[in-house]
């Protein structure tokens, strides 16, 4: 019998559901009909076997179709620990060249951990693609954790830290220049 309660990250309390991996199909089925809809310490308990992983319906969900140029990737459902930028550029590398200081990874502003999603900035909008497709397939891993990744089209905060809570805009300039407003700049 294996048992895990995940807890809330910042309070470390339960979150009220958990999974259990039974010795045997009997086990199961017997906790299934014998304990769903029973209560406990005030609480009622519903007991369903495992849905496949993915979507509710077991299907990997489709990607959607790519906004044009678009060479931004949004990842989630990262590990919230032993992971830095270079672990996520060397899952996303198979898919194309990123550009320095593309990889943002989202974190708590005064304790520095992560927060389980980030950005992924590649130099041509075929390496966007070409990770998305993957992730859709269920092909994107980190850590153990298969990674949900669709195309960032918002505009870019400039707030992200790295590990050592320095910003990133001040290592790799401000993210919402490009090329024309440099021009313009030095007019």
């Amino acid at each position: 019998l294996q048992m895990r309660l995940p807890t809330w990250q910042d309070s470390g309390r339960l979150r009220g559901f958990g999974h259990i991996v039974f010795n045997t199909t009997e086990s199961r089925n017997k906790a299934i009909q014998d304990l769903n809809g029973k209560n406990l310490q005030k609480r009622y308990l519903t007991i369903q076997e495992a849905k496949p992983s993915g979507s509710a319906s077991g299907q990997a969900k489709p990607a959607r179709s790519q906004p044009d140029g678009c060479r931004t990737i949004f990842v989630k459902n990262m590990p919230y620990r032993n992971v830095d930028e270079e672990d996520v550029q060397l899952v996303f590398r198979p898919c194309g060249k990123i550009v320095e200081g593309g990889v943002r990874l989202a974190r708590n502003y005064t304790t520095r951990e992560l927060k389980g999603f980030g950005y992924v900035e590649f130099k041509n909008p075929e390496g966007a693609f070409s990770a998305v497709q993957r992730a859709a397939k269920g092909d994107i891993v980190l850590k153990g954790r298969t990674c949900y990744v669709d195309y960032e089209e918002g505009a870019m905060k400039g707030s992200f830290r790295n590990a050592d809570g320095k910003l990133w805009q001040k290592e790799h300039g401000n993210v919402h220049d490009d090329s024309d407003s440099k021009k313009r700049m030095r007019r």
